[in-house]
């Protein structure tokens, strides 16, 4: 019996390491909230600094669908499911530097590869330091919106128990729906119970301080720009995504009330 194997020309290797590098950009982009016509505009542009220039690209909100054609008319093909996730803004910039010097400057193919795979492992913000970050946003919202400076101190230990109790939901993969419900509950309580205890704060304040850094503005932000762009379907995603959020926000807060008021 004769078989064959299809062996890979150079042409066509060198053409999946860009496939590779192109489908690994659009993925991190499009799971850190960057808009779809910045994930198909970077993908296109490096291909094509790469001198792949003959490749379509489709991407929705949760999936990347990109095939690449080779000169001796072969093509390859990289289907991603890119989950719903948390926004890193940082990432976006990271991504978009990379893909400036690849075009402007003709960065090795190797060396883009490397540079991306530091992004990628880039390590996030210590506990203490996002602990930090939503004690001091909490109490700053607190104060704009008409809180007192009693307030803005009272509100800084919700932040603190918010960013713990995400951070311990987060490492038990909580649902963004459940994580969002119980986060919006427990700021609701310890509003109440702070109120309750010094009668001198104003609850409305102390909880919509800590509410704030819930409310999802960045994927809100990001469907209207894909409505804009004529990307309809990643638009409704997003915003379903965000209303969803909006009414887990809600329902925590409702449920709170309803019990204790």
């Amino acid at each position: 019996m004769n078989s064959t194997t299809s062996v890979p020309t150079p042409v066509n290797d060198y053409g999946r390491q860009v496939l590779d590098l192109v489908s690994l950009m659009g993925e991190t982009l499009l799971l850190n909230g960057a808009e779809i016509s910045r994930v198909q505009t970077t993908m296109e542009l490096v291909s094509k600094a790469y001198n792949k220039a003959d490749i379509d690209v489709y991407a929705i909100s949760n999936g990347i669908f990109v095939t690449l054609r080779h000169e001796d008319k072969t093509r390859c093909t990289h289907i991603k499911h890119v989950p719903l996730a948390t926004p890193n803004l940082g990432k976006v910039s990271q991504i978009n530097a990379l893909s400036r010097r690849i075009c402007e400057e003709s960065l090795p193919l190797d060396d883009a590869m490397a540079e991306m795979q530091f992004i990628l492992n880039t390590p996030v913000f210590p506990l203490w330091v996002r602990m930090i970050a939503c004690a001091v946003g909490c109490s700053c919202f607190s104060y704009l919106l008409g809180g007192s400076v009693l307030d803005f101190i009272a509100t800084a230990p919700v932040g603190i128990l918010l960013s713990l109790a995400q951070y311990g939901m987060a490492k038990a993969n909580f649902s963004k729906v459940i994580q969002t419900i119980i986060s919006s509950a427990i700021v609701t309580l310890c509003g109440l119970l702070a109120s309750f205890v010094f009668p001198v704060l104003h609850m409305d304040k102390i909880i919509i301080g800590g509410l704030i850094v819930l409310v999802p503005g960045v994927p809100l932000t990001t469907s209207i720009r894909d409505f804009f762009n004529g990307d309809y379907l990643s638009g409704t995603i997003r915003l379903i995504d965000a209303i969803l959020v909006a009414l887990s926000i809600a329902i925590g807060v409702g449920t709170i009330h309803y019990l204790f008021l």
